[in-house]
């Protein structure tokens, strides 16, 4: 039995909602551990043993993002948008990820805007001041004038905390021009608030920052939540322009869909580096996991990492899920009297 314990160092990662943080996560190089043998750990001493779980599990966690087939087609939709758009005046496309909670927009959009600013460094051109890149998280009951302080946060231009929301797009569309930056990714959008300030609406200023900014727009948020933001007349030029993709739960009807469940599992079986678990076992949990999940991108990474953690710390090395039905059930459970409390029942 080993303790996972917690390194220091892994609560000093930077918050990539900055120009800093966010070049901290795309500076990350997490390589996956090289394999060994029962017999190669078994000679490890208890603080060797940890060290190679704590990598294992930072791969697992943070080295490599499964390529579905949807986050296949978000990539090169958003790769044909920012090419066509180098090349537009007006009218620029943009991109729209939604989904339900835990569906992975968030995991999906950060990695391949890493993906994608990693190239970008390649670029023997590429000015060493420039920003590629933008990543801003619209906080609760978010304002217009509030997402354009965040996005001129991120950058590190200051700006006068009065200023109105017209003097903070001009200066963001400035900043964006001066860093040459090429794409935007606002997360959490459904929290961007349908008020009308002035004459304008939310729908205005993210039509605006399209026109203004030589960039392409990735939008990231619930599918619900984008419905309601995105709707109605005056949303009509922003929505005509930008693609949506809607995350959808993997479906287990027919044999091809099974196909892409398993084969879905079995990356992330890869992605544990178990050494006493053989591959494609975890095919034989497959219908367990998706009654757990729900077919839930999120919620099958969550249940397999949670077990690839057991496995390590009880040094079986084997992914188990015979206890999940059951701790889920009392979960459920919980939340239901819970519930039923709130609704004075």
């Amino acid at each position: 039995m080993i303790e996972l314990d917690i390194y220091p160092e892994m609560l000093g990662r930077a918050n990539w909602k900055t120009k800093e943080g966010w070049l901290d996560f795309v500076g990350e190089r997490i390589l996956k551990p090289p394999r060994m043998d029962s017999k190669q750990y078994a000679e490890l001493s208890d603080r060797e043993r940890s060290d190679y779980s704590w990598a294992r599990l930072n791969f697992m966690l943070n080295g490599r993002i499964v390529l579905t087939p949807q986050v296949r087609e978000i990539s090169r939709l958003l790769y044909e948008r920012v090419r066509l758009n180098a090349y537009k005046r007006s009218g620029k496309f943009g991109l729209i990820v939604a989904g339900a909670p835990n569906s992975g927009k968030t995991t999906t959009s950060t990695n391949l805007a890493k993906e994608f600013h990693l190239q970008r460094l390649q670029r023997k051109s590429a000015p060493r001041a420039s920003v590629p890149i933008i990543y801003v998280c619209a906080p609760s009951d978010c304002t217009p004038k509030a997402l354009l302080g965040e996005m001129l946060h991120f950058i590190g231009v200051p700006y006068r905390p009065r200023a109105s929301a017209p003097e903070l797009m001009n200066s963001l569309a400035t900043s964006v021009i001066n860093s040459r930056t090429e794409l935007v990714i606002i997360d959490e959008i459904h929290n961007l608030g349908k008020e009308r300030i002035g004459n304008q609406d939310s729908t205005d200023y993210l039509k605006q920052l399209s026109e203004k900014c030589p960039a392409t727009f990735l939008y990231v948020g619930t599918d619900d939540g984008v419905g309601n933001l995105l709707n109605g007349p005056r949303a009509e030029q922003v929505t005509a322009r930008f693609r949506a993709v809607v995350l959808e739960p993997y479906l287990n009807r027919t044999q091809n869909q099974r196909d892409e469940w398993t084969s879905f599992l079995e990356a992330l079986e890869e992605n544990t580096g178990l050494l006493r678990q053989k591959p494609g076992a975890i095919v034989g949990d497959a219908d367990l996991l998706y009654e757990l999940s729900g077919g839930r991108i999120g919620d099958a990474v969550e249940l397999v990492q949670i077990a690839a953690i057991r496995a390590m710390e009880d040094e079986s090395e084997r992914l188990s899920f015979s206890g999940l039905r059951a701790e889920r059930n009392a979960e459920a459970q919980v939340i239901g009297r819970a519930n039923l409390r709130r609704a004075g029942k």
